[in-house]
């Protein structure tokens, strides 16, 4: 009976790291994405109007991500 105990105590012990772990993931995923924002509005796209921004999101959205870096990378 002792040995059942301990392993719903290293259940909870688990879950509880889990969850503490979670809560680290969601906390840098916030982190970056307010470091993203900081780089954009450091970069040319901070600077252009909304419109063209717009614009260049829908063209990225369309080539992909990887095709875009790709065209960038050729020119």
């Amino acid at each position: 009976m002792a040995r059942k105990g301990s392993l719903e105590a290293e259940r909870q012990a688990i879950a509880k790291e889990r969850q503490a772990l979670e809560a680290r993931e969601a906390k840098l995923r916030t982190s970056e994405r307010a470091a993203s924002v900081e780089l954009m509005h450091k970069s040319v796209l901070g600077k252009a109007p909304f419109e063209r921004v717009e614009a260049f999101f829908a063209a990225l959205g369309k080539l992909g991500l990887d095709e875009a870096e790709k065209r960038l990378r050729a020119s």
